[in-house]
């Protein structure tokens, strides 16, 4: 019953093409008016394939042409249509002033809001694009940065694409045990306010995480609880991390960090040549204020931040557990993906001398 309930609403609401329309009507006044079962064979026959259409549709579609004289929709009634003038109005105040909001814009040009973006939209064919926040660069910047690009892509083209399975690229970030919740984002949808709310304490649990990234694999996380100093690099961090190299790791690999106080001291440089010699990537080479063309710093503490505090740990066993865990189910394949990535980075930088690149990406 309910299947056939479905089939004859359907048949009711079915679109007809004028052509069909204009059968209907006339077969149906040579039948005194009646849409009768032959009516309905010669449908079948005119348009095969086609649903036969159902007696309250044709019914409906001859009142229309006893009242009207044609088979054809009325015009259907709507918001009447915006003028040129108003079109050009809201043109030259989106240009002057791009930043403006929709609902400032509708006020100004005394239009609804909808009317506004309408015509941002559909008649000035302009979207909303979101400003995205980087990080700053001085002037000076600019040709240290076109300088490593270069260097690094010299430096892959020389030794081959292989160099940067033995190339590591380091860094090392706080994660707070409280994580982090944007107000603005977040919201909690109830029929009444639920006051919801987070505490956060007034001395946040944290835990310090350094790790090495190359195209084969990461080292780490290896944890420290306190602000890093040039002796608590080197004990800390450089020997757990010397400890876990291969052979062919210490032999031939290269070892990138920014240049930070605790990173550049002559106690730290002197740690790093024992076992790197001069393959170290820092000051005099890596350019300041560059985290997007740091594998750690584009790719890692991002993807790591957010897997961890999806677990919402509670303690700091639970986050550096959760740190640990996600460190480990990074895939080779992803590794290469990201050095890929990098390699792009690089190009995009060079190709803009030196300045912000995200744009080309």
């Amino acid at each position: 019953m309910f299947s056939l309930l479905l089939t004859t609403y359907a048949q009711c609401s079915m679109v007809l093409t004028v052509e069909q329309r204009v059968f209907l009507v006339e077969h149906v006044f040579r039948n005194n008016g009646r849409y009768t079962t032959e009516v309905q064979e010669l449908f079948s026959e005119t348009f095969p394939g086609e649903d036969i259409p159902h007696r309250n549709g044709v019914r409906n579609l001859i009142a229309k042409f006893r009242e009207t004289g044609s088979v054809l929709d009325a015009a259907r009634s709507g918001r009447p249509s915006v003028d040129e003038e108003t079109v050009e109005d809201v043109k030259e105040r989106i240009t002057n002033s791009p930043r403006k909001s929709v609902r400032r814009l509708a006020l100004q040009a005394n239009i609804p809001k909808s009317t506004a973006h309408d015509i941002l939209k559909k008649q000035l064919f302009l979207y909303p694009y979101k400003v995205t926040v980087l990080h700053q660069l001085k002037e000076s910047d600019s040709e240290a940065r076109v300088h490593f690009c270069r260097w690094f892509q010299e430096f892959v083209s020389k030794k081959g694409e292989d160099i940067m399975d033995l190339t590591f690229f380091t860094d090392e970030a706080w994660f707070h045990l409280s994580g982090f919740v944007n107000s603005q984002n977040c919201r909690v949808w109830s029929a009444e306010n639920p006051y919801e709310f987070k505490e956060k304490p007034l001395h946040d649990q944290k835990v310090g995480v350094w790790c090495a990234i190359s195209r084969r694999r990461i080292i780490g996380p290896i944890f420290f609880a306190e602000t890093i100093n040039s002796e608590r690099y080197c004990n800390q961090i450089i020997r757990p991390f010397l400890s876990q190299l291969s052979c062919q790791e210490l032999r031939s690999g290269w070892f990138q960090q920014d240049n930070a106080t605790c990173h550049t001291a002559r106690t730290t440089m002197q740690c790093l040549q024992n076992s790197f010699g001069d393959r170290i990537i820092s000051r005099g080479l890596w350019p300041a204020r560059s985290p997007d063309l740091t594998p750690a710093d584009f790719f890692l503490w991002g993807a790591l931040k957010e897997k961890v505090y999806a677990g919402n740990p509670h303690s700091l066993q639970e986050l550096q557990t959760a740190i640990t865990a996600n460190v480990e189910e990074i895939t080779p394949q992803t590794l290469m993906m990201v050095f890929s990535n990098m390699q792009k980075r690089l190009k995009a930088c060079v190709e803009v001398g030196g300045g912000h690149f995200q744009h080309r990406l």
